[in-house]
């Protein structure tokens, strides 16, 4: 493509050449360095004395600087190179070397030593015939060959050949060569060994003979500043440049553009504000002597998960804070500045905001969407909670106003200092209600595609479980204590990115949890059945009595179980805000995923419940019900990967609604599975022997049922939790590590 500034006009360029000419990609903002520097050496190409070829950018790392030296490439149709720089770099990386060649040799040294085992000239002529597919008279010719090498090795055993390097490569051919950290580079005289060739017509001697610079080569030499393990640029390298550009971060509305066109997304909003956070943790970090590096690239990747619906207050640990440091003293200091600049808070009004808005919208399906999901009309119904004096629940409208208001009327508890330590609004722990209800997702679209039923449908089964499991709650918790406290069951949704994050999570736990599973579903299927029906044309077991037949039934299947599922499980994980230490949530959803994996591979009943207490004045218990016993299995991972630390918890309200699941169960055994890493508190007097008697209550009204009740405690307070739940039913969690390995061995030993 023809370009105002090219300067090979004229130039003829091989089919690979043209194709090293860097092309511009839609989302390439062209700025005001690119088209000055282009222009410069454009205006002064001809001029023989005043000639631009040698470029210096010298900035942070993600300001830009081989994004402007491909541009460059662009701008003046040269094709681009580059060669980054090590520490042991020597001048044979700068020049080339003088390498043996070693054609055939392995291939003769193999054909040699099949040879060296043959005892007769035939047995030769054979083998080579057989090696090279060819005929007796060709494989003679092949023999004779193979001597006359091995003869003329053996008089000139080595040959070398020079291999020039690609900076030699790029001189030579008349390429832009972008040259990035020389400054790493310990030898100091490697790039000296360069000064000749970045003169005009330079030229460097290397053992085939002078090789002379192009006169259409530019270099471009990339370095960061004062960066760890850098040393400063030689002076009279840098003295051969003819440009130099001091990159930094450029202005704030240039970001938003380049944010917009990289990414797709273009509400200027949260973009601004993001560029801010970044422009503020750069100058942060630079004040306090903080080696890492908040620029473009991290606002590129920090905007794309905004774009994907991610919580950037989230995200902004893993994109950029911890690109910049991951020193506790160092990460405050930067969390200290973004608090005082109330940028985070802006950022999190825009986000909670717009998430809020949606809900009460609702999401508007364009007619491809509609015609994909086989939605014939469009629908606002909003799924949420009911008011907590009904003994039903109310229309989802009035539950959507309640989780709205939740919002505004959480009240203080000890979690909010978890939170502080996150630098996290308070709004954040209650947007996963609203944003799973705002933004329809693919992963609902696969469940309905799995199960048979239109999108639609699966909706309204899930509203009329979810009206089925808050009247049954409501129901059993009358004449309680906990008959007042506003109860609400929520039916979690995972997204396609939850989807994702579980398959990460399963691969880390799989190692751990396979060979278990693997071991004792091989254990109950000889237990289970020892009847097999022979001559079958697949099945479990090979039987070789059958091979004279030839009529393939050769299989023995075993025949199905009768009885029922000897083991059943109600797990309860505990979702308050201290969960947010340590790992532990993240310790809980590995186990939850093993438990799982566990219970899917020997297709034993399972029901997995989280809880919170006082997420608003009229929701003071809430639980999240990731799998009911009458559940399958699909989407279930993603659910569990939608957990997050909220507020306080309220134990003796899950534990009593899965005990009570539990109980009606056929299994010969049942266990339910607490964990949780603190003792029960929650408003306004639910803690110590208030609490404590409520868990041992429920405990005493189930185990008379059959069921067995075992406690998890992976937190400071396990002296507390063994003392609620006694001795043989607690479980001390020191290694969260190999905690999902252990729960699922204590699950195995349940099994009959």
């Amino acid at each position: 493509m023809k370009t105002p500034y090219a300067v090979t006009d004229g130039r003829e360029f091989s089919k690979l050449e043209r194709m090293m000419i860097w092309e511009k990609p839609a989302s390439h903002q062209t700025g005001e360095v690119e088209l000055r520097v282009a222009s410069e050496i454009k205006e002064n190409w001809d001029d023989p004395e005043l000639k631009i070829f040698n470029v210096l950018l010298e900035g942070d790392a993600g300001s830009g600087k081989t994004e402007l030296a491909k541009a460059l490439s662009y701008q003046l149709q040269l094709p681009y190179t580059k060669v980054t720089c090590f520490a042991d770099m020597d001048k044979s990386d700068v020049f080339g070397a003088l390498l043996p060649v070693t054609e055939n040799r392995e291939e003769d040294g193999e054909l040699l030593e099949a040879i060296y085992q043959t005892d007769s000239l035939q047995a030769v002529l054979d083998l080579v015939a057989r090696h090279f597919s060819l005929t007796q008279m060709a494989a003679k010719e092949k023999l004779a060959q193979l001597v006359e090498r091995i003869e003329n090795t053996a008089a000139n055993p080595v040959q070398y050949r020079f291999y020039p390097s690609e900076i030699l490569r790029a001189l030579e051919k008349g390429y832009l060569l972008e040259i990035q950290e020389p400054t790493v580079i310990r030898d100091a005289s490697v790039m000296v060994a360069l000064n000749s060739a970045l003169e005009a017509n330079g030229m460097l001697n290397t053992p085939t003979g002078l090789v002379r610079r192009h006169p259409d080569c530019v270099v471009v030499i990339t370095t960061n500043r004062n960066y760890q393990g850098t040393r400063p640029l030689n002076e009279s390298l840098r003295d051969r440049m003819q440009h130099a550009e001091k990159m930094d971060l450029p202005p704030l509305e240039v970001m938003v553009s380049r944010g917009a066109a990289k990414t797709g997304f273009d509400q200027e909003e949260p973009l601004t504000i993001m560029g801010k956070v970044i422009r503020l943790l750069e100058e942060t970090a630079k004040a306090n002597a903080i080696k890492g590096v908040a620029g473009m690239r991290s606002y590129f990747y920090w905007v794309n998960t905004v774009r994907q619906g991610q919580d950037p207050l989230i995200t902004l640990y893993s994109k950029v804070l911890y690109k910049l440091t991951t020193e506790p003293s160092e990460l405050s200091l930067l969390e200290d500045a973004l608090a005082k600049s109330g940028l985070l808070k802006d950022l999190s009004a825009w986000y909670h905001g717009r998430n809020l808005q949606a809900f009460k919208e609702g999401r508007r399906l364009s007619q491809a969407e509609a015609d994909a999901r086989n939605i014939t009309e469009e629908a606002t119904t909003l799924v949420g909670a009911s008011d907590e004096a009904s003994d039903e629940v109310n229309s989802d409208s009035k539950e959507a106003t309640e989780e709205t208001d939740s919002l505004a009327e959480t009240a203080p508890t000890e979690s909010d200092a978890a939170k502080e330590a996150m630098k996290l609004p308070d709004s954040e722990e209650h947007s996963d209600a609203v944003s799973q209800s705002a933004t329809g997702t693919e992963a609902e679209t696969d469940e309905a595609v799995h199960t048979g039923a239109t999108a639609k449908e699966l909706a309204e089964q899930e509203k009329t479980l979810k009206k089925q499991l808050n009247q049954k709650a409501r129901k059993l918790f009358k004449g309680t204590s906990h008959e007042k406290e506003g109860l609400i069951i929520h039916r979690p949704k995972a997204t396609v990115e939850n989807q994702r994050e579980a398959q990460a999570l399963l691969g880390e736990i799989r190692p751990q949890v396979a060979p278990i599973i693997k071991k004792l579903k091989e254990i109950l299927e000889n237990e289970v059945s020892v009847d097999f029906s022979r001559g079958q044309y697949t099945g479990t077991r090979f039987d070789a009595s059958r091979v004279a037949y030839e009529d393939f039934r050769t299989f023995s299947k075993k025949n199905p179980p009768q009885e029922a599922p000897s083991l059943a499980i109600g797990l309860r994980v505990d979702e308050s805000g201290s969960m947010v230490r340590e790992g532990r949530l993240t310790a809980a959803q590995k186990a939850a995923m093993g438990v799982l994996s566990f219970s899917k591979e020997l297709d034993l009943p399972l029901m997995i419940y989280g809880d919170t207490a006082d997420l608003s004045s009229r929701e003071k218990t809430s639980i999240y019900s990731y799998k009911e016993f009458s559940d399958d299995y699909q989407n279930v991972p993603g659910k569990l990967m939608t957990m997050k630390p909220r507020q306080n918890n309220r134990d003796g309200v899950p534990l009593r609604l899965l005990a009570e699941a539990l109980a009606k169960e056929t299994a010969t055994t049942k266990v339910l599975l607490s964990i949780s890493d603190g003792q029960p508190k929650a408003l306004p007097d639910y803690t110590g022997k208030k609490a404590r008697e409520d868990i041992q209550q429920v405990i005493a009204d189930y185990e008379r049922q059959g069921v067995i009740f075992l406690a998890a405690a992976i937190g400071e307070d396990q002296e507390i939790i063994r003392e609620i739940y006694g001795e043989h039913r607690f479980l001390d969690i020191s290694d969260l590590q190999h905690f999902p390995e252990e729960l699922v061995n204590l699950l195995a030993r349940y099994l009959d």
